[in-house]
């Protein structure tokens, strides 16, 4: 894999997530279903010895018909954070 690829989740021998690293936390992109329709979101998981985990949706207000559109949204906001991290956008 690229630069920055930290980690591959598996559930039941199924690749699950990839998470990337940006520093103090690690990030991953993915749906969260409200209401029958979905939020792209990325999800970012502090690094240890912290143990907090946060959400922020991708687009403020704006929702997918499919899981499958919102995960690739989620995904493509992700990588496109951490490109945005590995080229300088945190340090003034």
């Amino acid at each position: 894999m690229g630069h920055g690829f930290i980690s591959a989740i598996t559930s039941k021998g199924r690749l699950y997530v990839t998470e990337f690293d940006i520093g103090e936390f690690f990030i991953h992109g993915e749906a969260r279903e409200v209401d029958g329709e979905f939020q792209a979101v990325i999800v970012m998981r502090a690094k240890a010895p912290l143990t907090t985990v946060t959400t922020h949706q991708v687009e403020k207000d704006r929702w997918f018909k499919t899981v499958d559109a919102a995960d690739t949204a989620a995904k493509d906001a992700a990588k496109a954070l951490k490109t945005a991290v590995d080229s300088g956008a945190l340090t003034s």
